[in-house]
């Protein structure tokens, strides 16, 4: 019985079919200014016609070059991290590079993941790791150049950064509240980590109140209680500031059902971009990060880095955003 064979369209066909060289064909589907618009548009649209699949493999084995782009990050289980991540694939994908990503549930150090030898084995041009604290670059990284997006400023690392300065961060949430005239502030944050030396750094300039108080959370869902048990003690803080907005999402929820009013009794701040803040019982002042800002930015890094593989290391921090509501 005679099989049916389905013939491979390849570059020549076009090129044939439109009586022009290969090279002219190439460079239409390429979208190159070379090539007249009205010739462009008839050789894409025979091309289309015939039904021809460009063979990135091939091209890529010539050029040595694939165009693809590694992006790792943990988890999506934040705005920030999700909002970040789409819009990179999305203006990668538009300036015609391939991105990749990867997405880590893996314990341990960034480079240890299973997803690094993955970005190897595909051939990647650039790592770009999301929101990690690197206090070595791998030997590897002298090969594939790692931009990181979200880590805190460090002038040693040799590789692109486009950073942010947490403790910053704490300073100007801190500071808002003292120029709303609150005296005795609750920092909802580690003392030890940035954000919370921020803070303590703009109570200390001012010399008004910290309030103290021994507590333990493990996990976001119990700032609810917290926010309650706060409320509910006779010298409570007249405003708080927490690390995390949604932290200060459930925090609020816990004042409210307190019986106390929200700035009226007890001020409130959060850190980082948050969706929902509008929207809240009282709306959320947040200190955040402009992230459509961030992904240009890192856009730029990444081009930047592609066509200049030997330029010097790129260091950048990322002012933070002071977004005012009802909260405070």
């Amino acid at each position: 019985m005679k099989k049916n064979i389905t013939k491979t369209i390849t570059l020549r066909d076009v090129a044939r079919k439109a009586r022009c060289s290969v090279n002219t064909a190439s460079l239409a589907l390429r979208d190159s200014q070379r090539i007249s618009d009205e010739r462009r548009k008839e050789i894409r649209d025979i091309a289309e016609k015939l039904g021809y699949i460009p063979n990135h493999a091939a091209r890529n084995l010539r050029s040595k070059r694939t165009k693809m782009i590694g992006i790792y990050t943990r988890q999506l289980n934040d705005a920030v991290r999700m909002q970040m991540v789409n819009t990179l694939l999305g203006e990668l994908h538009l300036a015609g590079y391939r991105p990749l990503l990867g997405i880590s549930t893996e314990k341990g150090e960034w480079h240890q993941s299973s997803w690094m030898k993955t970005f190897r084995e595909m051939r990647v041009e650039i790592i770009v790791v999301l929101w990690e604290n690197p206090l070595i670059l791998p030997e590897w990284s002298k090969k594939i150049p790692i931009i990181f997006i979200g880590c805190t400023p460090n002038e040693l690392l040799k590789c692109d950064y486009l950073a942010l300065d947490r403790r910053e961060a704490g300073r100007i949430g801190t500071e808002h509240l003292i120029e709303r005239g609150y005296k005795k502030i609750f920092i909802a944050a580690p003392l030890e980590g940035s954000f919370g030396k921020g803070a303590l750094d703009a109570i200390e300039q001012a010399n008004v109140k910290r309030y103290n108080l021994a507590y333990s959370v493990k996990d976001i869902t119990q700032f609810y209680s917290l926010g309650y048990t706060v409320s509910k003690q006779q010298n409570c803080p007249d405003a708080v500031i927490c690390g995390d907005s949604q932290a200060a999402a459930r925090f609020m929820q816990g004042v409210l059902e307190a019986g106390k009013k929200i700035p009226k009794d007890t001020a409130i701040v959060g850190y980082d971009y948050f969706p929902w803040a509008d929207i809240l019982a009282v709306p959320l002042t947040t200190i955040e990060q402009p992230l459509d800002i961030m992904a240009a930015t890192a856009i730029s890094l990444i081009k930047h880095r592609l066509e200049e593989r030997n330029a010097p290391n790129v260091h950048l921090v990322q002012p933070h955003k002071l977004i005012i509501r009802l909260s405070s």
